[in-house]
């Protein structure tokens, strides 16, 4: 009986468990879906202003300006001693996503999934470079070169997707789309700053709040050009207060829930279950057309996520198999220098301190940027 009752005991606690895994999934789920339905948001307030292209400056500033305010008290609150930053160069990571504002207009005009799409291959373009040059990644490495390649065989789909669909590539549009990449490849150098901000000002949450003002500070010239250069005024309405309330909360939410999911589901299977998200919320948002851009969802596009899908994992499934204390050992390689006991955080790779690390930039792959630490205040692409 009481063999019994301890196998009954010991299937009650797995059966716990799988549905815990369940909710943990379904979460990841959540929160990648939350990045499309934000940068959707940012849309439809971008849509007041009478040219919406400029606009977007203001709207993509304060939509940083209150993903810092949000986690002010997050700063604050740890017990980590703030330090001054050794290096100049990693506190400029703000200035890295500048070109983010282009993401607004271009979602409008081409469709979410598009802009997700080209910024999750411009990021991984990045990490390629970076682990290139660490030699963290040879040209015999071909389960992540093929991995590279299916991405890009799957962006490339997904365009001959949109232009099936009716979608046009004026001129303006392909700019939009070019800096779309370039934000993609600013968020990972950013991602660089970040980490190396944290090491030495204690915590994550620190590095993400100071890389937050340096943006809104760099933009606030373009947003003098744009007001008195080009006389696009501010326009906001107070009907919209729903939707900035739903930014504040998806920042808050996404910040907070990578902050938990990499420990419950690992990182890799976090960062696929948040990707799969993204590209299923997109497709219906793009297929809806709530936009204003109506992209069919044909087996073109089904194509081009799965191609997607698939690089991804073989890109990301490579480096993060490595053991999760090996990946954190070589946090020094993320600035190239030696990075002293002293100024790293006791918890600097654990869940807890390290905020949308791998999954807010990129897979685990690259040492130089998984630990992007909230690298998009406010609007989170990828």
């Amino acid at each position: 009986r009481l063999a019994g009752r301890s196998c009954g005991g010991r299937r009650c606690v797995r059966m716990a468990g799988r549905a815990l895994q369940v909710l943990y999934i379904l979460w990841a789920l959540a929160v990648g879906a939350s990045v499309s339905v934000q940068l959707l948001a940012t849309v439809v307030i971008n849509r007041r202003s009478s040219s919406p292209t400029y606009h977007a400056v203001y709207i993509s500033s304060l939509g940083v300006l209150l993903g810092g305010i949000i986690l002010l008290p997050q700063s604050f609150a740890s017990s980590a001693p703030w330090k001054r930053p050794k290096r100049c160069w990693s506190t400029l990571g703000g200035m890295c996503s500048l070109p983010a504002f282009c993401c607004i207009p271009a979602g409008a005009m081409l469709g979410i999934q598009l802009v997700l799409l080209c910024q999750l291959f411009a990021m991984l373009s990045t990490a390629l470079v970076f682990d290139f040059r660490k030699g963290d990644i040879q040209r015999s490495d071909s389960l992540r070169l093929a991995g590279f390649g299916a991405v890009l065989v799957g962006v490339v789909t997904d365009n001959i997707s949109a232009v099936s669909s009716g979608t046009k590539f004026s001129p303006v549009a392909i700019a939009l789309l070019a800096a779309t990449f370039a934000s993609g490849v600013g968020y990972a150098l950013q991602a660089k700053c970040n980490s190396r901000l944290a090491l030495d000002v204690g915590a994550t949450p620190r590095a993400i709040l100071i890389s937050a003002a340096v943006n809104v500070g760099a933009s606030l010239p373009m947003g003098a050009g744009v007001y008195w250069g080009l006389e696009v005024p501010l326009t906001l309405d107070l009907q919209d207060w729903p939707l900035w309330l739903w930014c504040g909360f998806q920042s808050a939410f996404y910040t907070c829930s990578l902050a938990i999911l990499p420990g419950k589901l690992g990182y890799t299977t976090s960062y696929l279950t948040l990707l799969v998200g993204k590209l299923i919320s997109s497709s219906v948002l793009d297929a809806l057309g709530v936009t204003g851009k109506v992209v069919l969802f044909d087996w073109l596009r089904a194509l081009s996520l799965l191609l997607v899908f698939v690089g991804t994992a073989f890109f990301s499934g490579v480096a993060s198999s490595r053991p999760l204390q090996q990946r954190c050992d070589g946090a020094d390689g993320a600035d190239g220098g030696d990075v002293d006991s002293e100024a790293q955080p006791p918890s600097s790779c654990t869940a807890e301190e390290s905020e949308g690390a791998p999954l807010a930039a990129l897979p685990c792959s690259s040492r130089t940027v998984r630990e992007a630490g909230g690298l998009n205040i406010g609007r989170q692409p990828v």
